[in-house]
C-alpha cells in the first residue's frame, strides 16, 4: 500500500500497516476491504481507505428495526452499562441519559421509567420506533448535527458499538463529551485492539468483515482522547459482544485458534495439523473465512467522567 495517510484522529504520520482487512465470503468481487493501520501515537486502529461520506450515510438511512434486535441481558455492553449506571445514580429520579446511535431505543427502555430518555439516530424507522415504543426524545440524526442547546445537559451519554463506525473517532468522542454534564459520565463500548483475538488474528479479525467498521479502539486511544477532551477514565472492562453458553464460547475459541494457526507458516503448521486431526474437529479444515467470535472477550466497555 503506497498512500499511507495521517491518523484520522490525532493527525500523526507514524502509522503501522498491520495488513489487509478481513474479507467476507460475501464481499463483492473487486471491492477492496482496505488495510488496518495502527497509530503509534494515539493507539487507534483504522481502516484505509474508507467509503465516502455519502456512501457511509447511505448504509444507515434504510436500516430496519430488526437489524440490531439484541436480547438485553445477552448484550454484554448493555447489561454491564446498566449495572454501572444504577450504581452511580442509585436513588436519583431525575437522571438524563442520551444514547448515541440508539436505534429502536431498547437500551434506554431497560432503564428506570423515571429517567429521561434521549437518543440520536439517523435511521428513520428505528428512530420512529424508539420514540413511539420506548418514549425516547430524539434530539438529532447525527452527533455532529446536534443543537448546541444540548451541551452539558446529560448525566450519562452512551456510545454502544458506534465509535467504530465513525471516520474520526476522536472527533466523535469530543462531540459526545460536550453533551455530558460536569461530573457526568460517557460510556463507550467497541472492539478492543488490545484483546488477544486481535493480537492473534490481526487485520484478519472478524470485526473487519463488516465494511462499516472503520476503526478499532484501545485503552491507550481512550486515555489519549480523555486527556484531550476534558475526561478522566474511571473504569475499563473486557467484555464479549454477547453472552452465551460455555459450549458456544469453547467452539469459538477452537475455531479462532485454528484459523490463526492456519494463517501462519513454519512451526505453526504442526499444531494446525494436530488440531484438525482431533476427534470431532475434522470440519475445521473446511473453514472458508475467519470465524465470528462474538462470545469471546474481544470488546471493551469504558467509563469516562467529565471533569468539573
Amino acid at each position: 500500500m503506497n498512500d499511507v495517510p495521517r491518523c484520522r484522529s490525532c493527525g500523526n504520520e507514524n502509522l503501522n500497516d498491520l495488513g489487509p482487512c478481513a474479507r467476507s465470503v460475501s464481499t463483492e468481487p473487486g471491492i477492496d476491504p482496505g488495510h488496518l493501520l495502527h497509530c503509534r501515537h494515539c493507539g487507534l486502529g483504522q481502516r484505509h481507505p474508507i467509503p465516502t461520506a455519502d456512501a457511509i450515510a447511505a448504509m444507515y438511512d434504510d436500516a430496519s428495526p430488526e437489524a440490531m434486535a439484541y436480547d438485553y441481558e445477552a448484550n454484554a455492553a448493555w447489561a454491564l452499562a446498566r449495572k454501572w449506571l444504577h450504581a452511580r445514580f442509585d436513588g436519583r429520579p431525575d437522571v438524563a441519559v442520551l444514547d448515541i446511535g440508539c436505534h429502536t431505543g431498547r437500551f434506554l427502555g431497560g432503564l428506570p421509567e423515571a429517567w429521561q430518555r434521549h437518543g440520536i439516530e439517523s435511521a428513520r424507522e428505528p428512530s420512529r420506533v424508539a420514540h413511539e415504543q420506548q418514549n425516547v426524545t430524539i434530539i438529532g440524526d447525527r452527533i455532529e448535527n446536534t443543537d448546541t442547546m444540548w451541551a452539558g445537559k446529560f448525566d450519562a451519554v452512551t456510545l454502544f458499538d458506534v465509535i467504530e463506525h465513525l471516520p474520526n473517532p476522536g472527533a466523535g468522542i469530543a462531540q459526545a463529551a460536550r453533551l455530558v454534564k460536569p461530573g457526568g459520565v460517557l460510556l463507550i463500548s467497541s472492539g478492543d485492539l488490545d484483546a488477544w483475538t486481535w493480537r492473534w488474528l490481526g487485520s484478519g479479525h472478524w470485526y473487519l468483515q463488516t465494511s462499516q467498521h472503520l476503526a478499532v479502539i484501545s485503552r491507550r486511544f481512550l486515555r489519549c482522547m480523555a486527556d484531550c477532551h476534558g475526561l478522566e477514565v474511571r473504569d475499563f472492562a473486557k467484555i464479549p459482544h454477547r453472552h452465551d453458553r460455555a459450549s458456544v464460547r469453547f467452539g469459538e475459541l477452537i475455531r479462532a485458534t485454528y484459523w490463526g494457526l492456519r494463517q501462519r507458516q513454519g512451526a505453526w503448521r504442526l499444531p494446525h495439523r494436530l488440531l484438525q486431526s482431533l476427534p470431532g474437529l475434522h470440519p475445521l479444515r473446511h473453514m472458508q473465512s475467519v470465524p465470528w467470535t462474538m462470545t469471546l472477550r474481544d470488546h471493551l466497555l469504558a467509563m469516562c467522567e467529565r471533569r468539573s
